[in-house]
């Protein structure tokens, strides 16, 4: 356990009227005025004054340089060898001056770092979340090519052909060769119903070798040109298997899931590294605090030791007074030892979670520069706090993600278990013109064919009685494939259904487990909040005891004894103090993880890169009247 409400939190400062938004450039701390919120101290302790519920401020702590090497203090400070005459027994050391002054600073080198700083390195550094973004952007281009099932296909061609066929004998032809050259231009497009539309312009040019009789061979050949304009509209439509919207667009909504997936997995993946780096960050102030006390703690021992040694010196006290005072100086001692181990323990691991390389690192510790020195614990409705995280916690959002597209591959499965019915219709109007042949029996001059009259002979000229299109083609049709055992598409279908069924009690079970972990972080709260009010008045009370022990023994009505037990409830009582305010904070963080309202508490909002929009704050929002 560790030692020192009063040196965690001391009353921070903060001027009215400031603006709230403005940031220390010392910190990077928001500069919050809070004039209703109470300091937590130990100087006089006030248990039963009414607190109003207020936010912490955070205001830095003082450090060394960031940049100064400290050596290790001495550790037989203050113990002085004897000299002058010594009395029967085990010698024991006069009441000679000695020094009290107390090192705070870790025997390594130490930077200060505010925890917004530390939010910003842990965001740069972090991999996870540079693979998130890139997850995100990759699902976002399998949205895209989902929707591209549904673009506009252009679709060309040119064709040539050359065909003899010279009459052999007797035989009648109709025609001794043809050459034709034509292209062919259109579109093709997906439906969102299952079908396929397409439209195509084909226009062919062709030269027929025809006998100019064709009963009488010696009559000769003609060349008849002729010129062939055709549009044909297309459309094919499933009525059972693969027929509608949904099913048709189940690959685009899948690919949307996916994205959210990524995206709420990003959000999981900052959330555990904010909360990690957050919780890092209180436990190296929890040591950095935890050192100065112990040291304080020494000093005070020290302090007595002195005493006793002057009145062993002049014969007011036994020998063996001094000898229990000493005893207690070297236990102290090695609880800074303990201490400044732990504090280095911290400063590496927070160094780590900051992606920080410590092999070239002249630096290894670090001083907790953000110290919540205003710290009112709110009331928490565990009902409202269970809610806030079944809708907004990002590891819940991802299962109902996952159960959302399995709905879609049931809804795709059941439909994939019934008959094949198309249905397919085609208009095909065409335009036509030929060359016709001069009759010199009936003077009819002939007349040479081409593309407009091809186009013209497209619409009727008697549009009210003929119709529109002259030379067209109407067809249609209905196809049936059906699979009369059905097994691979029913065992898939069942397997999408237990995948399903898998998926929902899969998001119970997290429900359930995160309703369960917001219950014990606000107990967790509640918990904390309660001992630091009672740990605060239990520090004012050993000191009070303290000081007076000291007075009984300076009057000869008290023993060493009694001073080193007053000692040790001052330094329990602190050290409970300090560990209920750091538990309060830890469990913060974990409700406020839980209910996905981490980053929106220390201003972290993360872009569309992965990376976090507007400077992190220092200290967290902890009452719902500042969000």
């Amino acid at each position: 356990m560790n030692i020192a409400l009063v040196t965690l939190f001391a009353a921070a400062l903060a001027a009215p009227g400031s603006d709230p938004n403005a940031i220390d450039p010392k910190t990077g701390l928001p500069n919050l005025a809070r004039p209703d919120s109470v300091p937590l101290t130990t100087t006089t302790p006030t248990p039963t004054q009414p607190t109003s519920s207020t936010s912490p401020t955070i205001t830095p702590s003082p450090g060394p340089s960031a940049s100064s090497s400290v050596a290790p203090p001495s550790r037989a400070r203050g113990l002085v060898p004897p000299s002058g005459p010594q009395p029967e027994g085990p010698p024991m050391p006069q009441g000679q001056p000695i020094s009290l002054d107390i090192d705070d600073t870790a025997p390594f080198a130490v930077e200060p770092l505010a925890l917004s700083d530390a939010l910003r390195m842990a965001f740069e550094s972090n991999m996870d979340l540079a693979t998130n973004a890139i997850d995100i952007a990759i699902s976002e281009t399998q949205v895209m090519a989902a929707i591209g099932a549904y673009d506009v296909f252009v679709v060309a061609g040119l064709n040539a052909s050359r065909v003899a066929t010279p009459q052999r004998g007797s035989a009648v032809v109709f025609s001794t060769g043809q050459r034709s050259w034509g292209g062919n231009l259109g579109l093709r497009r997906k439906l969102e119903t299952g079908g396929t539309v397409q439209l195509t312009l084909t226009g062919t040019r062709s030269v027929n070798n025809q006998p100019i009789s064709f009963f009488n061979a010696a009559a000769g050949t003609v060349d008849i040109n002729g010129y062939n304009v055709t549009t044909n509209l297309q459309l094919t439509q499933p009525l059972l298997k693969g027929a509608g919207i949904k099913v048709n667009r189940a690959d685009i909504d899948r690919a949307k899931i996916a994205v959210t997936q990524n995206e709420a997995a990003r959000m999981v993946t900052a959330q555990n590294v904010i909360r990690d780096v957050i919780l890092a960050y209180w436990e190296v102030l929890y040591a950095q605090r935890d050192l100065q006390n112990k040291r304080r703690s020494a000093q005070i021992a020290a302090e007595q030791l002195q005493r006793t040694q002057a009145e062993v010196a002049a014969g007011r006290r036994s020998p063996l007074d001094g000898r229990s005072l000493e005893q207690t100086v070297a236990l102290r001692e090695s609880d800074i030892l303990l201490a400044e181990n732990l504090l280095l323990e911290r400063s590496l691991n927070l160094r780590n979670l900051l992606g920080q390389d410590i092999v070239e690192r002249d630096i290894l510790g670090i001083e907790a520069a953000s110290d919540p020195q205003l710290l009112q614990p709110r009331p928490v409705d565990v009902k409202d706090e269970i809610r806030r995280a079944l809708a907004a916690n990002p590891q819940v959002r991802q299962l109902q993600l996952a159960l959302a597209s399995r709905r879609i591959d049931e809804m795709v499965a059941a439909n994939q278990r019934l008959p094949q019915l198309d249905v397919t219709g085609a208009f095909v109007p065409r335009g036509v013109s030929n060359d016709r042949i001069a009759n010199a029996n009936t003077g009819d001059p002939g007349n040479r064919g081409g593309w407009s009259e091809a186009f013209g002979n497209f619409f009727n000229d008697d549009i009210r009685n003929k119709g529109l299109v002259a030379d067209y083609q109407v067809s249609g049709g209905l196809n049936l494939t059906w699979d009369v055992q059905n097994r691979t598409p029913k065992a898939n279908h069942e397997r999408v259904l237990l995948e399903l069924a898998r998926a929902e009690n899969t998001l119970k079970t997290s429900q359930r487990q995160i309703s369960t972990a917001v219950v014990r972080a606000a107990n967790q709260m509640r918990s904390a909040g309660k001992r630091m009010e009672v740990t605060e008045f239990s520090v004012g009370l050993a000191k009070e005891n303290l000081e007076a022990e000291r007075a009984r023994y300076a009057v000869g009505r008290s023993t060493s004894y009694e001073v080193l037990f007053r000692l040790d409830e001052l330094a329990l009582a602190e050290s409970n103090a300090l560990r209920a305010q750091i538990d309060y904070l830890l469990a913060l963080t974990e409700l406020q993880t839980l209910t996905g309202e981490l980053l929106p508490a220390y201003g972290i909002e993360l872009m569309k890169g992965g990376r976090a929009a507007g400077a992190p704050a220092s200290a967290p929002s902890t009452g719902r009247a500042d969000r």
